[in-house]
């Protein structure tokens, strides 16, 4: 069986980190809430709105004001960063995911995007098509950094958790990776350093797509990625584990 590959989005196939803390850093200005620094804005890329938000206004998910602010955010993103997506490709993306499908691999996306805001992005970039499988947040009991998405993601692709690999730039998706059994490959051209992502479980760690596409072509299947997974999980730490990332 061939290796799947389930790719986070933000940060991994969309360089749309900056654009989001653009973003964000505009919504919690407009609810009248101190802005946090710029780091801490940044840090939340990658988990659910309503967790960002919770954070960045100090205020309980359940807050009336937590989900004005997700909507709001929502919508701003929807009108000012989603028209121009095709831009924000990381180059040699397109070409990786032909490659992989070329080579027989299922792919899918894993995203704390909720499914219309998901699929919106991925139409404007010209992307949804090249993609066996769209699994987001609320298709599932649990969220990153939870293994539920990465799970139903192998399911949906008729893959074992064994076979996949999951790509992505934020330490949530080491940890999900870990906690569903699958190899975890970082990237460090989104939101997370290799220090960070070495720490919360990747397997391997890479600066550019090129890289990316280099490890995962010698990633056929699973022979190869139990070799990978044989790295140990960081002493002290446990799959899944939610950790403190300074």
């Amino acid at each position: 069986m061939s290796t799947a590959v389930l790719f986070d989005l933000d940060g991994t196939l969309l360089d749309t980190p900056n654009a989001i803390v653009r973003v964000l850093a505009e919504v919690v200005t407009g609810s009248g809430r101190p802005l946090p620094p710029e780091a801490e804005l940044r840090a939340t890329v990658g988990r659910p709105l309503a967790a960002c938000f919770s954070a960045l206004l100090r205020l309980p998910e359940d807050h009336p004001e937590v989900g004005q602010a997700t909507e709001r955010f929502r919508e701003v993103f929807r009108t000012s960063v989603v028209p121009g997506a095709r831009s924000m490709i990381f180059p040699g993306v397109p070409a990786l995911l032909e490659l992989l499908r070329e080579r027989g691999h299922r792919i899918a996306i894993v995203t704390s995007k909720i499914r219309p805001s998901a699929e919106e992005l991925l139409l404007h970039a010209g992307l949804l098509d090249r993609f066996d499988a769209v699994v987001c947040h609320g298709m599932a009991p649990r969220g990153k950094p939870h293994p539920d998405l990465a799970l139903l993601a192998a399911g949906h692709l008729g893959t074992e958790p064994a076979s996949c690999v999951v790509v992505g730039d934020a330490v949530d998706d080491m940890r999900m990776a870990r906690a569903a059994g699958m190899a975890a490959l970082g990237v460090t051209y989104g939101v997370a350093t290799e220090e960070q992502l070495t720490a919360d479980g990747a397997h391997r760690v890479t600066g550019s797509v090129d890289g990316l596409s280099r490890i995962l072509s010698g990633l056929a299947g699973p022979e190869e990625l139990s070799v990978l997974r044989a790295t140990p999980v960081p002493r002290d730490r446990r799959p899944g584990e939610r950790l403190h990332v300074p």
